[in-house]
């Protein structure tokens, strides 16, 4: 099965190994066997077959590729303790099986693997692409529909309140200033009125998601948030950060809200630490895939309990595509 999928010499076998990626390339090897199992050692065998001779003796090559492993380890493990129930794999307590346990996938499983297969479309990553199991373009459009749905969800459990998918697309067909009274009529706050020289045919203008914990009373000065949805290679390139503070209020509003929108971005990758607090410096609040899949669980408790959280009955069918997903391929082992 491994050999189904391409193994990134460059960045795995390298000076400074990616474990993450490396940590991927055992999940999708064990999400796509029809054993459901992946071996760590895989990482050694796939680095011996495209291993040029550039070590000095062979106890510096073991001792680099056996780091590979205990990298990958550390990061499974990782993984495992931020998500914990919500992490769709099951590591031995050797570190030597990878095993995937999301057959009946639990929401949080299936936001997941929606994200990990999003990380590794072929403008991210050359691992799936080529491959029998890369997704068709027409499953591409669902995966990135699935996501604005997942990201929603997520977005309400940050806030524990109601969230709505403005996103382009949206699920209920609305136009930008329908969906936009829609939700301003609920928060009460500012006065919409379209200012001179804003776009006349607007889609979302680049927020995707809107979340809100409101107050029994109905005033303003409640807990507000504008995410955007982002699942493409250029992602770091679209902070929200000026628009929702400086752009968004004054395009759309006469009287502007007094309440604070606080900006975050949503993204099915993963980050290492060093990475993530600049992300978070550029960026603002970021939702990432070691958070989204424990929010997304977290708001099927909201919504029990009457929480409104828009496209919520899609997570369902996503549940369902990601399951149809892997038996699908798995026939194919």
């Amino acid at each position: 099965m491994a050999n189904e999928l391409y193994f990134p010499h460059d960045e795995i076998d390298d000076k400074k190994p990616n474990f993450d990626i490396a940590a991927d390339y055992l999940e999708l090897v064990a999400f796509f066997s029809e054993d459901s199992r992946s071996f760590t050692k895989d990482l050694i065998n796939a680095v011996e077959i495209g291993a040029e001779d550039d070590y000095e003796n062979l106890d510096n090559e073991m001792t680099d590729r056996e780091e590979i492993v205990s990298g990958a380890v550390r990061r499974i493990d990782s993984r495992r303790k931020a998500l914990n129930t919500s992490y769709p794999f099951y590591l031995d307590e050797n570190g030597d099986i990878l095993t995937y346990v999301g057959q009946e996938p639990s929401y949080g499983h299936a936001a997941y693997m929606l994200c990990l297969i999003l990380s590794h479309l072929k403008a991210v990553s050359p691992i799936l692409h080529g491959s029998e199991f890369y997704p068709t373009d027409a499953e591409i459009i669902e995966l990135r529909k699935f996501f604005q749905y997942f990201a929603t969800a997520a977005l309400a459990a940050e806030v524990n309140g109601r969230a709505w998918s403005f996103g382009h697309p949206r699920p209920d067909r609305t136009s930008f200033h329908t969906k936009l009274s829609e939700i301003w009529e609920i928060f009460r706050d500012g006065v919409l009125q379209s200012a001179v020289g804003a776009p006349e045919r607007p889609q979302d203008d680049q927020i995707d998601v809107f979340a809100a914990r409101l107050h029994p009373d109905g005033l303003p000065g409640f807990l507000l948030a504008a995410g955007q949805v982002a699942t493409g290679n250029n992602w770091r390139e679209k902070s929200l950060r000026n628009h929702v503070e400086k752009v968004f209020p004054s395009r759309w509003f006469g009287q502007q809200p007094v309440t604070t929108m606080i900006c975050y971005h949503i993204i099915p990758f993963t980050r290492t630490e060093d990475e993530f607090v600049d992300d978070c410096r550029i960026l603002g609040n970021v939702l990432h895939r070691l958070r989204v899949p424990y929010r997304v669980a977290e708001a099927q408790k909201l919504h029990q309990e009457g929480v409104h959280i828009e496209a919520f009955d899609q997570i369902s069918v996503a549940v369902d595509w990601i399951r149809a997903y892997a038996r699908k391929r798995s026939a194919k082992s």
